[in-house]
């Protein structure tokens, strides 16, 4: 999605105070390939050998400040911002956010809130929305982004969760997928944003460059995951787009 000069440049902050629940597969797989030049900020204390979280790719925060996450972002106001932010950084984070977020400015467009069906994430998810509206974030600013568990178990658990009529949003056909796919390109080094489109070939995605195509040097492995992921991409893609309607109504479409 690209945005034309004097568009909106939506800001995302992904969150959960439960590890592995899919935050950093959201940010690379989910929100990195579909934006135009996002701004990538990470914080808290991420594998620095997980290749697409390299520094020349991504902006780290090591420590848990608030602070200068909303400073960051702010730099980079004239393009999306997709922040991520470790488990292991939330606590600290959200309490900074109860100090500083305001009704009326909460920094960020959009919460997103990756759940799965095992209880423990459940738990940490809900803890994670109770503490962000706690900090006056608006119920309509927060989205539960399930995975596609146990025939949608998550969704009746976090509505079951609230009463009716109150509580974060819920992605209605959207889902994280799964997929062994994503632990095959965690394996090879790769992720969707890595892919290029083949001009000759719309549609039609490519992990080399055309110099590697034209001369036939490609590694078998490589050509197989290539053709998982252009499977992968346009579901994806769905998915984002599902997520892009979630922003508020205040924000500009």
């Amino acid at each position: 999605m690209k945005q034309e000069s004097g568009s909106f440049y939506p800001q995302i902050c992904i969150l959960s105070a439960a590890g592995g629940c899919g935050k950093t597969t959201l940010a690379v797989n989910l929100f990195q390939p579909f934006l135009h030049d996002p701004c990538m900020i990470f914080m808290g204390a991420f594998q620095e050998e997980i290749p697409f979280l390299k520094e020349e790719k991504a902006h780290f925060i090591r420590q848990s400040s608030r602070n200068e996450v909303v400073d960051l972002a702010g730099e980079h106001a004239d393009r999306p911002v997709i922040i991520d932010i470790c488990s292991n950084a939330v606590e600290a984070f959200l309490a900074g956010a109860k100090r500083c977020f305001t009704a009326r400015d909460t920094f960020f467009d959009l919460f997103v809130i990756p759940v799965r069906a095992e209880r423990y994430t459940l738990h940490r998810g809900m803890w994670t929305a109770d503490r962000l509206h706690e900090a006056n974030v608006p119920w309509e600013q927060i989205l539960f982004l399930p995975a596609r568990v146990k025939e949608g178990a998550e969704k009746d658990a976090l509505r079951n969760h609230y009463a009716e009529g109150t509580g974060p949003r819920i992605l209605a056909d959207g889902f994280i997928e799964e997929n062994p796919v994503f632990g095959s390109m965690y394996n090879a080094d790769v992720c969707l944003a890595d892919l290029s489109e083949l001009p000759d070939v719309p549609g039609r995605w490519s992990l080399c460059c055309q110099s590697e195509r034209k001369t036939h040097k490609r590694v078998p492995a490589l050509a197989r995951l290539e053709g998982e992921m252009n499977d992968l991409r346009p579901r994806m893609e769905h998915v984002f787009r599902e997520v892009m309607t979630y922003l508020p109504e205040s924000s500009p479409a």
